[in-house]
């Protein structure tokens, strides 16, 4: 298996390990829920990554020709069109990124993205490639929360200084890593569970 869920409060270094374990990957598809592609392409410092964003509404005058806006994120089919249409132009491996799966939550209901998750989850995984979402902790129900945990073998949790890993699918000595060893670790979840 080849996806990782971060969970973690706001502001305890989610992005920071996203934008770490994602220098790692040549091709990157990094879809942004919670901020414009703009200031994450500011973030990452690099032109070659895809962004999908679901955050900035309507069209947007400037951007990257890999930045693509969609214009309705009301409308969880423009998403995914827009995710598979990217993953359509890679050639070869890649890594999904989508931050954050709470974004979505503020449009649709748990179920709908749920079915959502599971498509795009299934084709990471046809395709052989590696997929990191974010979910920002308490910020749903615990049932939701559960039911999103589900679909991910590697699941960390994010509490500002550490990182705990809840779920792995390689054996691991221990479960709490400091956040310079947990990027490693992360790295090695998705690596090395095909």
């Amino acid at each position: 298996m080849t996806h990782l869920l971060i969970s973690g409060p706001p502001g305890t270094g989610k992005c920071k390990i996203l934008e770490s374990v994602s220098n790692e990957f040549d091709n990157v598809v990094w879809v942004t829920t919670l901020s414009s592609a703009e200031f994450v392409r500011k973030r990452l410092g690099r032109e070659d990554v895809w962004i999908i964003d679901t955050f900035t509404w309507g069209k947007k005058n400037g951007g990257g020709e890999r930045d693509i806006v969609v214009s309705n994120p009301l409308n969880l089919n423009e998403v995914s069109l827009a995710v598979n249409k990217v993953l359509d132009s890679i050639d070869g491996k890649y890594l999904l990124v989508m931050n954050s799966i709470s974004g979505l939550l503020i449009y649709h209901s748990y179920q709908r993205l749920l079915h959502f998750l599971r498509t795009i989850l299934v084709r990471v995984e046809n395709e052989e490639s590696h997929s990191i979402f974010s979910l920002v902790k308490y910020a749903h129900e615990k049932s939701v929360e559960v039911s999103i945990s589900m679909f991910f073998p590697n699941i960390v949790e994010n509490e500002g200084n550490s990182v705990r890993v809840v779920k792995s699918s390689i054996p691991l000595e221990k479960n709490e890593f400091g956040f310079e060893e947990a990027k490693d670790i992360i790295r090695r979840m998705l690596l090395e569970s095909l």
